[in-house]
């Protein structure tokens, strides 16, 4: 199966994840960028209000993929904008294959993960896992179990 990863990261979790993830299940990376930064109070409003913001142009069209992880932080329980904003650009997902994952600080992740399931779930993809991992344990290099749970889902449809 021919997976796509499609990160945005603020620190740097959850990029380090995301490679981690890349060369244990074979993917291919894109990275999500925001066409202008703001500071991070303004992040995390946008977050909480669900809204989007403009990207950097990168892969989004699935059409040579089977499948797709999307992975972001976590702020105030919810998606950061920029990944809000990927969603809606993605192009040819139905019947392909999905997973997501958030680095948190906290512990609200369980909503981000639903956010992006939901959206996903809606435009014909199937499911196949989600995880979440603390940023002091990403820091520690500490996936866990979570972390080979998740890539033996994937390369279990390889």
């Amino acid at each position: 199966m021919k997976t796509l990863i499609a990160c945005y990261s603020y620190s740097g979790h959850t990029l380090k994840v995301a490679e981690a993830l890349k060369e244990e299940i074979d993917a291919d990376l894109t990275v999500i960028k925001t066409v202008k930064d703001k500071w991070y109070f303004f992040k995390l409003w946008d977050a909480i209000r669900e809204n989007s913001v403009p990207i950097e142009p990168c892969v989004t069209d699935l059409i040579d993929f089977d499948g797709l992880v999307v992975c972001c932080p976590v702020w105030g329980g919810k998606v950061p904008a920029a990944v809000n904003q990927y969603l809606s650009e993605l192009k040819n997902l139905k019947g392909k294959y999905f997973g997501v994952f958030v680095t948190s600080g906290g512990g609200k992740s369980q909503k981000a993960t639903v956010q992006m399931r939901s959206y996903l779930d809606g435009e014909g993809m199937l499911f196949l896992g989600q995880m979440s991992l603390r940023s002091k344990n990403v820091d520690e290099g500490n996936y866990g179990e979570v972390f080979d749970f998740f890539v033996k889902k994937f390369n279990s449809m390889k």
